[in-house]
């Protein structure tokens, strides 16, 4: 065993040590963790150093074995608690130093055995008693196993909908998620994961974050139907006068920047915890300046006065382990409703549904139960644009979920799709777009989408949408760029012209244009799409200097693309002086940028020596 091995080990053990604050701070599950982890470091220290350390023992095979497991996962526990802070994922963190946890513990018993049963000569201090004694200590350090519950909840989400409520409860209570706030900032920072696998294409964790989102959101989805269901109000207030943070009336609404309403108190103690997101629509708040709600107010007021209800009644407390008020008799009746023939009884009900399918996953599984799927696919041909616009909102909201993603594909959603994107509104061509990108997650849908006649009026939403709608529109053909058939289809319905356009700084839309410029560029005809357009390289190398990190990333990742497809390419690229921007993020890019500007730059430099690809 090599003993730099051996210092690493005490080196990384010794730093952990010192992380001792976790004790103090007020935050479970982490101090809990950080306790446990620390007793069985401890007795692994003091072994390594007074008996493995200098002597003979350290050869033995058996032992190697053993330290070489143990080194890394040490490492990496380390890591987790270092970079531990309150805004992180706290499912996460323990599935992963659970599973830390037991490799260590698993590798400190084999050390511990191993040495008891050794016949080499040991310190007095060492004897067989206390080895044992030591031995006993580590295989009994408990930890709460929460992943199991983790696991098992996830399973019965999969195989039925809906965790049972016993299981949610150990969860929550083992995680410390027993507020809205808690279960919130929980569920944005399991996005932020997902995200982030999304962008390395990790497609099975992708997969396994997005899990983990429905269960936490079924978590506060059971929190604001117990907090609805515990008011003092003698009537069911209306949804939008309830602060989506506080859960109760709100007492002094103010629009955020996404233009959401909440009640004052409590969006700034929400952005005073750091957190600079909106809450409702998880969108980056460009400021954080509240402008008062003075039409919401007002409407709360008159509410008020009409039902006889106190403005700031007191609310009682709530626990997970409460029963919920269910909504099955109140979803079958609007679900009736939506076969109506009037018109306004129609409308009526899609508004409500679309309120309902906005509040909570549990909502959106009853309403899909109850059968209101394929009644709001027919109502997407109603004349009514009110009618059509709640109809595919509701829809946009359902599709949240991936197995009423299969329920709308399989109940032939995509020509009453189509029909909406070539004929609705602005905001009902806008959520079309939004659940096209949505029902597009699962693989499978991407082969129908694509097939079915989708991408046109998608492409044709990139040059006549509203900014929204193009947005919307760039994000639901990358994803169905993402099965490879679709590319010659998104270039044939001529997306690259109205990209070209897109990509200007002015449309605010140039990272998303570049993303999925360069998923065409990797096929033929998007590359020569691209030169027969004209105006992409001057842009693409001007991103490449100018742009955003993510931006960077994929105008590098185009200019590969199109400089070893043609040498003409390779000559304007070079002339719109793309040597010194790239060379700039060699350095200091994200790690695909750089390997994207480094492969460009050697190109370039074969290029030059009369190496190059083909003209």
């Amino acid at each position: 065993m090599e003993m730099s091995l051996l210092k690493a080990l005490l080196s990384n053990i010794s730093l952990f040590l010192k992380l001792s604050y976790l004790e103090k701070i007020n935050s479970e599950p982490i101090w809990k963790y950080y306790r446990r982890a620390k007793e069985i470091l401890k007795l692994l220290k003091h072994i390594i150093l007074n008996a493995i350390t200098g002597s003979d023992i350290t050869s033995d095979e058996v032992l190697s074995k053993a330290f070489e497991e143990l080194c890394p996962s040490v490492q990496e526990l380390l890591e987790k608690f270092e970079t531990w802070q309150p805004l992180l994922s706290k499912v996460y963190f323990v599935l992963k130093v659970e599973f830390l946890l037991s490799k260590i513990q698993n590798s400190s018993v084999d050390i511990f055995q191993f040495l008891k049963s050794s016949n080499q000569r040991l310190p007095n201090d060492l004897s067989s008693t206390t080895l044992e004694h030591c031995l006993q200590k580590i295989k009994h350090v408990g930890y709460e196993q929460t992943s199991s519950f983790i696991i098992e909840a996830i399973r019965d989400q999969l195989d039925s909908p809906g965790s049972s409520s016993e299981i949610l409860v150990k969860i929550a209570e083992s995680l410390s998620l027993n507020s809205k706030q808690e279960t919130l900032i929980e569920a944005m920072a399991l996005e932020k994961l997902k995200e982030n696998a999304e962008v390395a294409e990790q497609i099975v964790e992708v997969e396994f974050i997005g899990q983990l989102i429905d269960l936490v959101t079924r978590m506060h989805s059971r929190l604001v139907l117990i907090k609805q269901s515990q008011t003092c109000s003698p009537v069911l207030i209306p949804p939008e006068f309830i602060c989506p943070l506080s859960l109760e009336l709100m007492a002094d609404p103010v629009i955020v920047a996404s233009g959401h309403t909440y009640d004052r108190d409590f969006i700034k103690k929400w952005i005073d915890l750091g957190l600079t997101v909106c809450p409702q629509s998880r969108q980056t708040l460009a400021h954080t300046i509240f402008i008062p709600n003075y039409t919401m107010k007002a409407l709360i007021a008159n509410w008020c006065e009409s039902n006889n209800v106190k403005l700031l009644g007191p609310i009682k407390s709530m626990s997970l382990d409460q029963p919920c008020p269910l909504l099955e008799t109140e979803v079958k009746k609007l679900v009736d409703a939506l076969k109506s023939p009037s018109i306004e009884t129609q409308s009526e009900a899609t508004a409500h549904l679309r309120l309902l399918t906005k509040q909570s996953r549990d909502n959106r599984i009853k309403i899909a139960r109850c059968g209101a799927i394929s009644l709001l696919l027919d109502l997407l041909y109603s004349p009514d644009i009110k009618t059509q616009e709640n109809a595919v909102t509701s829809l946009l909201n359902l599709s949240n979920i991936d197995s009423n993603k299969t329920a709308i594909m399989n109940a032939n959603a995509i020509d009453p799709l189509i029909h909406v994107l070539e004929t609705g509104s602005p905001v009902a061509k806008e959520n079309t777009a939004a659940a096209l990108f949505s029902l597009s997650v699962l693989e499978e849908n991407r082969v129908k989408i694509g097939r079915s006649g989708a991408i046109r009026p998608l492409v044709d939403m990139l040059r006549k949408g509203t900014p929204r709608g193009k947005k919307d529109s760039a994000t639901a053909l990358y994803n169905l760029s993402r099965f490879h058939e679709n590319k010659a289809r998104i270039v044939q319905a001529g997306a690259i012209r109205y990209l070209v356009d897109l990509m200007q700084p002015s449309a605010g839309m140039v990272d998303k244009a570049v993303f999925l410029l360069a998923k065409l560029a990797t096929i033929y005809e998007g590359r020569t799409a691209i030169g027969e357009e004209g105006g992409i390289i001057p842009v693409l190398v001007e991103v490449v200097e100018l742009g955003s990190e993510r931006g960077k990333e994929n105008a590098a990742a185009a200019l590969l693309l199109l400089c070893t497809y043609s040498n003409r390419y390779c000559n304007l690229v070079l002339k719109e002086g793309a040597v010194p921007p790239l060379l700039a993020l060699s350095q200091s890019g994200t790690p695909r940028a750089k390997e994207k500007a480094q492969a460009l730059l050697s190109f370039f430099r074969n290029y030059r020596h009369g190496n190059a690809g083909r003209g």
